[in-house]
């Protein structure tokens, strides 16, 4: 994933040289930083959430999977690029086939899981991996047919409502109480995942046939049954870049999808709220899950477990003041520079995330070799963060508009 990560931020410094540029991207980010991780991300908590730790002799073949499956990225870059669909199509197929194998690898997993209590979890994993080959199916579709607004739906349907959403979903029912330290878990934690799985189905089919507002409905009202109990949990005395992120992120899905599905009733094509959905819900929550999931997998005692987590929170606030607000705005403005400005913030707070990854993983790793003192309890929110954020955010609107 980090690989993937430093190859998308010199993509975007470089886009200018690079054909299709916004198409290659997205994809970067969706096939090549979200995919790896939800890859990587659904097998460990499957194994985590229901005690089932796979023998050391199936790794081998995880590690093939994922090698065959970014194989068959680059090969769907590239033929985006060019504009080749017939390598668009074959690298879309062999990331559908690999994806079908990972998921018919958590399905046997569910079913030796019976009376788990988090057996669900496994169940919205499986079906969010049985999702890519779904999206992956249309993107092929796509190269042959581009622009066709259908098509285009039902991918986007596929591949962020259902890999991305259901994996989400799955996660933050367990995870979110953790980041914010609040207790229990979702009430609804079942029929929330199978509304989303059903929405995500009608969804798609609805896409097809011109009339997707069912699915967005029941879509929406899944994520709905979590998100307004997880806004419950929170508490400014626990806010982070974590916490903070991860239901922010929630709210840019949930939002989003609720203008898009009432525009729907009164225009026939309404522009899809690509933007919204990819950096405010996708990017944003991974990058929130991540610096929540990296120090507390690494482990090493509590003392290093916080030196990670407070490593990865540094000017947290800032940033996701930064991410948030400037995203806001950089919808909000149909003056060029000034969305240049924004935007440069708005994806600048999310490009640095690697630099405080790389100094997390050395200042934890140091409390655990015990070349570094316990850093102590974690420091109160830091609010003005928040102004300054905002502050910067207030030049930039009136400075460069003025432009």
């Amino acid at each position: 994933m980090s690989i993937w990560m430093f190859v998308f931020i010199l993509a975007g410094l470089s886009h200018i040289v690079i054909p299709n540029y916004r198409w290659v991207l997205i994809h970067i980010f969706t096939l090549g930083v979200l995919t790896n991780s939800i890859l990587v991300w659904s097998q460990h908590l499957t194994e985590k959430f229901v005690q089932q730790r796979l023998p050391d002799s199936q790794r081998p073949r995880q590690v093939y999977r994922i090698y065959a499956i970014n194989i068959g990225v680059i090969i769907t870059l590239i033929g985006n690029m060019l504009l080749i669909p017939a390598l668009t199509i074959t690298g879309a197929t062999i990331i559908a086939v690999l994806m079908a194998w990972h998921a018919a690898s958590l399905f046997s997993q569910w079913r030796s899981a019976e009376g788990k209590r988090f057996r669900p979890i496994v169940a919205a994993y499986t079906a969010s991996a049985l999702c890519l080959p779904v999206g992956a199916f249309f993107g092929g579709w796509l190269s042959l047919d581009p622009g066709n607004p259908r098509l285009l739906l039902a991918h986007i349907a596929a591949n962020i409502g259902g890999f991305a959403g259901l994996a989400a979903a799955a996660s933050l029912n367990i995870l979110l109480p953790a980041v914010w330290r609040s207790k229990g878990i979702s009430r609804y934690l079942r029929p929330s995942l199978v509304l989303l799985a059903a929405g995500v189905a009608a969804t798609i089919v609805g896409a097809l046939v011109g009339l997707p507002e069912i699915g967005l409905i029941v879509y929406v009202t899944g994520w709905v049954l979590s998100w307004q109990q997880w806004l419950g949990n929170v508490n400014l005395a626990q806010l982070s870049y974590q916490s903070a992120s991860s239901i922010t992120a929630v709210t840019w899905l949930v939002l989003s999808l609720v203008y898009y599905t009432a525009t729907l009733f009164f225009e026939a094509e309404p522009a899809l709220p690509t933007l919204a959905l990819l950096v405010g819900f996708a990017a944003q929550l991974l990058l929130g899950m991540m610096s929540y999931l990296l120090p507390t997998t690494m482990g090493g005692g509590p003392a290093a477990t916080r030196a990670g987590l407070m490593a990865l929170n540094r000017a947290g606030l800032l940033r996701w003041t930064l991410l948030n607000g400037g995203l806001l705005l950089w919808l909000a403005s149909d003056h060029s520079w000034r969305n240049v400005a924004l935007s440069l913030l708005c994806l600048g707070s999310l490009a640095v995330f690697p630099v405080f990854m790389v100094r997390s993983v050395k200042r934890q790793r140091a409390v655990i070799t015990k070349k570094a003192p316990d850093p102590g309890p974690e420091p109160a929110p830091d609010l003005q963060q928040v102004g300054i954020g905002l502050a910067l955010l207030a030049i930039v609107w009136f400075a460069v508009g003025a432009i």
